[in-house]
């Protein structure tokens, strides 16, 4: 996998951006710069750009990012949504790479996402097809993703195994595609739903979820109730897009939006 596209008669390497989306993460932000595999996407011909994007931490992240090499771009507005809309608008890269702070998801992984969107507009993380370690989760969550997931399925008539992993992936021409408006934890439900409406080809790698070091800013019930009600608006106002679904438009968006399946299996 050689990491160029021509321009202008000559071969120009391909630009990965990492955003980051944190508030009050100085305990993680460091470690997950630091796992980026910034040498090994080098090798593969693709340049490297981290951007932490803070909701105006009280603590020692944003110093710690630009310690690591990271730029930092400021959030006013509260909710990761916003954070994440915001990054959005102001960074243009090939590839962009969504993970969140607290170092329970394993931006390792990059290299082979890249590879899945070659062929992809979207990749995500899935803890779900994955694994999860003790203490990531607690049962309730486990139960309420599962739900969230099962929902999403149903609405939407795609498949999907983690609609609300932390873990996404984009290329450059799909994210311009997205239009964004969630500013809280429901983004990724969001994300999902836009690309399902606009046809977007999802693939999935499955990852190990791993505990954070303090206690999660996400709550169980009243966050999940939001994410489910999120979901069932967003799939109300694609219907009256446009004007519901047909048998054949499920069956298309089904084969769009593809799980990995025997091609991770033939990948490694």
């Amino acid at each position: 996998m050689t990491a160029t596209r021509r321009l202008e008669g000559r071969e120009q390497v391909e630009r990965v951006a990492f955003l980051i989306p944190t508030l009050n993460e100085a305990p993680s932000i460091g470690l997950v710069i630091e796992s980026i595999p910034v040498a090994e996407l080098a090798d593969n011909g693709y340049e490297t750009a981290v951007y932490v994007v803070d909701g105006r931490s009280v603590d020692q992240t944003r110093e710690i990012a630009v310690q690591k090499g990271a730029q930092v771009i400021t959030e006013e507005r509260s909710g990761k949504g916003a954070a994440i809309q915001t990054a959005f608008r102001a960074v243009d890269a090939d590839y962009v790479i969504v993970a969140d702070g607290d170092n329970t998801y394993p931006v390792s992984v990059a290299t082979e996402m890249l590879r899945l969107l070659q062929t992809n507009d979207v990749v995500i993380g899935s803890r779900l097809k994955g694994s999860i370690e003790p203490g990531a989760m607690t049962r309730l969550n486990v139960v309420g993703n599962i739900l969230l997931t099962s929902l999403a399925r149903l609405l939407f008539h795609v498949k999907i195994s983690d609609v609300c992993t932390g873990l996404w992936g984009y290329r450059r021409a799909a994210l311009r595609r997205l239009e964004l408006a969630a500013d809280g934890f429901e983004i990724e439900a969001e994300m999902f739903a836009e690309c399902v409406r606009k046809g977007l080809c999802i693939a999935e790698i499955p990852i190990t979820y791993r505990a954070r070091e303090d206690q999660p800013k996400l709550s169980s019930l009243r966050d999940g109730a939001k994410i489910g009600l999120f979901l069932l608006k967003r799939r109300v106002r694609l219907a009256q897009l446009n004007g519901g679904l047909s048998e054949s438009e499920k069956t298309e968006r089904n084969e769009r939006v593809k799980l990995m399946g025997e091609e991770t299996d033939a990948g490694h």
